[in-house]
């Protein structure tokens, strides 16, 4: 079953990019089970993550491993709350498209 996890974070000032970078150079080798994953910048400037994975396991083999993304990014951030910084969800995909 697949799986989806969202981060949310508030950067600090002018360091969006940084941690956009951080994100994309951690995983521009791969991450096992991880299949899709989008990086939104919302008008209240916040970052979301949304990440899609194979599977549960998939999502806590990278939790407890080396590179996890909220501990690497974790001190570019105003708001970092440690009990609603990443929500997980598995279940059935009811819809999904991809665009051409």
């Amino acid at each position: 079953m697949k799986m989806m996890s969202i981060i949310s974070v508030i950067p600090k000032e002018n360091v969006i990019e940084d941690i956009t970078d951080l994100i994309t150079e951690s995983r521009k080798d791969g991450i096992d089970g991880l299949e899709v994953y989008s990086i939104v910048h919302t008008r209240e400037e916040e970052l979301v993550v949304i990440n899609q994975w194979t599977s549960i396991d998939a999502f806590m083999d990278y939790v407890n491993g080396p590179h996890n993304m909220i501990e690497m990014i974790a001190h570019l951030c105003v708001h970092y709350d440690t009990e609603n910084v990443c929500r997980a969800y598995s279940g059935t995909i009811m819809h999904q498209e991809f665009g051409s």
